[in-house]
């Protein structure tokens, strides 16, 4: 699949990278458990949403086929899954690690893009995948020798980015033919019922923490959420979901 990437398509990813930036610092500002951070920032995203949900119901979500809701419903399961090891692995190791290590997601939105879209990614692609692969494993490296447990987080981090990856490369295909509004309320909401089945599982929805941690959620919901991960799929529509990772 070869589309031709429109001048200054791109540029919404400058405020998108900048609000999701924030994402990892607020996340270490909690002290809830993970799973109540990851489910708390999907859900209010979810329900900030819904009165523009409603609103524009008629208008917007007619344009789901079953097949597109198909593949925008597991978008938002690997959406919840990406937030449950990503936020989860920031107990276990470095802020900066963590960050570097699930931003790989560009080299599995490559591997699929390439297999399934036939999207051609380049020299320059390459090259920034081979860099990207260097670096995780001298950062992962780097972290067990120094302490063993930081391991498990670069591992958590990496299923992360597996996860953000198939994320991305779904939205390749379906926005194209959706508008952002029905994908993201879908996509958030999904990723929500994701993993409020996760905290049932886990038991953490049963945790004590402070009525502060409700604040970060709101703005984890409001910041990396609703302004960067929506201008993120807002660009899919025209942007390799591998420069997007990138």
């Amino acid at each position: 699949m070869n589309r031709r990437t429109p001048r200054f398509a791109g540029l919404p990813l400058v405020p998108g990278v900048f609000a999701v930036s924030w994402a990892a610092i607020l996340i270490r500002a909690c002290s809830a458990p993970p799973t109540v951070i990851a489910f708390f920032r999907m859900f209010f995203a979810a329900v900030l949403l819904l009165p523009l949900a409603i609103w524009v119901y008629r208008a917007s979500f007619g344009e789901f086929s079953k097949r597109l809701f198909l593949l925008t419903a597991v978008a938002g399961f690997f959406l919840g899954w990406h937030f449950f090891f990503w936020i989860a692995s920031l107990s276990h190791t470095s802020i900066a690690s963590s960050v570097v290590l699930v931003t790989t997601q560009p080299v599995f939105v490559a591997i699929l893009a390439v297999a399934l879209l036939k999207e051609s990614i380049g020299i320059r692609g390459v090259l920034s995948i081979i860099v990207a692969m260097l670096g995780s494993t001298l950062i992962a490296g780097f972290d067990f020798s120094l302490k063993k447990e930081y391991f498990w987080g670069d591992i958590l981090a990496l299923a992360g980015a597996v996860m953000a990856g198939s994320y991305l490369f779904i939205g390749r295909v379906v926005r194209p033919r959706l508008r952002v509004f029905p994908y993201i309320f879908t996509v958030y909401g999904i990723a929500a019922v994701t993993l409020g089945l996760i905290l049932l599982v886990t038991g953490e929805h049963r945790a004590d923490f402070a009525p502060v941690n409700y604040a970060y959620f709101l703005l984890l919901a409001v910041g990396p959420t609703l302004i960067g991960h929506t201008l993120y799929n807002y660009t899919l529509k025209h942007v390799p979901a591998h420069k997007v990772g990138l």
